[in-house]
């Protein structure tokens, strides 16, 4: 029963995984929202464990895995983040992967306004976001069956009047 429930959850994987190969920096992502090494803006200190299976979040048990959980994070937004321009009004999305030792990298950012069409936020709003989220450092590997896996976190921030109104998942 366990070698099906990790061939089940090898397959997800695979589906959703990303490949950081040479081969296919050039080439369109196999999955839509795979994450590749860009060398203009992702450090060469953080590297995937595996190089063709990266995970979803919601592939484990919570959809934080986080020292402390998901109140942890929110306490430490709270207790960080400054409000920004009283006008900015959207939703801004930090994604990453966690790696097989805890550790963060290949963090991207989409942000929109309120009806989820595409739309700039100040620079100054998700700088801060994204500075906040690289320093939160209790991430935990994906573990399945006693083994530790990559995958794929992200953040949405619901930004009302400049200040955050939700974190979500």
């Amino acid at each position: 029963m366990k070698n099906i429930k990790l061939l089940a959850l090898i397959s997800v994987a695979f589906f959703f995984s990303c490949n950081n190969s040479e081969k296919q920096k050039n080439a369109p992502l196999r999955h839509v929202g795979d994450i590749l090494f860009d060398p203009k803006i992702d450090t060469t200190d953080f590297q995937p464990c595996h190089e063709d299976l990266t995970f979803q979040y919601y592939n484990f048990s919570s959809a934080i895995q986080y020292d402390g959980e998901k109140a942890k994070v929110l306490r430490e937004f709270d207790r960080q983040f400054q409000a920004v321009d009283e006008y900015e009004n959207g939703y801004v999305t930090i994604r990453f992967i966690v790696n097989c030792d805890g550790k963060t990298g290949w963090y991207r950012i989409v942000t929109m306004d309120l009806d989820y069409n595409e739309k700039n936020l100040s620079k100054e709003l998700t700088n801060q976001l994204l500075e906040i989220t690289k320093s939160l450092d209790g991430w935990k590997p994906g573990d399945f069956d006693g083994k530790n896996y990559d995958y794929y976190q992200y953040l949405t921030f619901k930004i009302t009047n400049g200040d955050i109104e939700r974190i979500m998942p």
